[in-house]
């Protein structure tokens, strides 16, 4: 799996945000015009040139810029000559204040140490609390801490790019604006290059300007943050708790199923009303936690239950604790998680 920024970071909705305008405020910084002069060209069309490179390069918003390059590009071969260098610039600008990050090596080690232990944790056939508390929980503390510190790393040497890559991403949404009107509009489209290849590099620089993030992982981060919004918030803590710990053990995270959540925290209500605390309800249909998640419209692959507390670091530590509890929060089967909480009850669903 590759680098996933820290635990806070990755429990907020990713930064994506419309940066059209940007690029020129970094990039666009430049004392000559991005042109190449043929020598066969006419002292007014090389100043034309000139004029059209320096609005292109000052142009504030995306309708200017497109106007420039239609006027650009009906000046033909020069003038797709004069647009293909002002690109080439800004790549080659972005591209060189693009400083690779610090080394992390000792971190990644121990890093992998750490999961090395909690994985032949929770794969041991004779786990025993014992093992959970005086193994288990200082190595995830200690994991926790080395993680952080390789993260302020890193964070700080992308901090430190941030304007870079708001230019990356500003450079990206003109090429793709670009490319898509130039679909319908010939004016637009330069024949002596591709704007895809254009395309393609921006957003390579991108990848190298922004922290690195599995594409799976950023997907199931943002919509659970998307679903969390509609869920009680300490029930969306203990979610998010519970994903940070699994990505702290280099496994992937769960999707939110708010309709586990729902069964969940049915589950927990039941259990305070009726007086029992058990995987079984004495509930007619809702005898076991399969039963409980076919009747809320879902499915159930396993499920932990607490009670005692109505905080939720509680729950969850106390799970962690527990050997059947937990190999259950860290297996690697389960693909959703639904938490739900009723009173000091809590019952925290799992779903393949």
């Amino acid at each position: 799996m590759r680098y996933l920024p820290c635990v806070a970071a990755l429990l907020v909705a990713c930064w994506q945000s419309d940066q059209s305008s940007s690029f020129s405020a970094v990039a666009g910084q430049q004392s000559a015009a991005a042109t190449t002069e043929q020598p066969s060209s006419s002292p007014e069309k090389i100043k034309q040139l000139r004029q059209l490179g320096a609005e292109l390069r000052t142009a504030g918003s995306m309708e200017r810029r497109l106007r420039v390059v239609k006027e650009m590009i009906a000046l033909g071969t020069e003038g797709e000559a004069a647009l293909k260098n002002y690109l080439d610039q800004q790549l080659e600008r972005l591209g060189a204040a693009i400083k690779p990050p610090p080394s992390t090596e000792a971190h990644d080690k121990r890093i992998e140490e750490l999961r090395k232990i909690l994985a032949e944790l929770r794969a041991d056939a004779n786990l025993t609390e014992e093992k959970t508390r005086n193994i288990g929980l200082p190595a995830l503390d200690e994991l926790t801490n080395v993680y952080n510190h390789r993260e302020a790393i890193i964070q700080a040497h992308y901090q430190k790019l941030s304007r870079t890559a708001e230019a990356v991403r500003g450079l990206i949404k003109f090429l793709q604006t670009l490319q898509e009107k130039s679909e319908s509009d010939a004016a637009l489209r330069p024949q002596s290059f591709q704007l895809a290849e254009y395309l393609k590099q921006a957003e390579a620089l991108l990848q190298r300007a922004e922290p690195p993030i599995d594409p799976q992982v950023r997907e199931i981060l943002e919509e659970n943050e998307k679903i969390g919004r509609e869920l009680p918030p300490d029930e969306v803590a203990g979610m998010r708790a519970l994903n940070a710990m699994r990505m702290l053990c280099g496994l992937m995270p769960l999707r939110i199923d708010p309709k586990l959540v729902a069964v969940a925290r049915g589950h927990s209500q039941d259990m305070a009303a009726h007086g029992f605390f058990a995987h079984e309800s004495p509930l007619p249909g809702k005898k076991t936690p399969q039963d409980r998640a076919k009747l809320g419209g879902t499915t159930a692959s396993g499920e932990n239950i607490y009670v005692g507390s109505n905080v939720t670091k509680d729950a969850i530590r106390a799970w962690f604790l527990s050997p059947g509890h937990h190999k259950n929060m860290l297996s690697q089967s389960h693909k959703r998680q639904g938490l739900g909480r009723y009173g000091k009850h809590w019952t925290q669903m799992f779903g393949s």
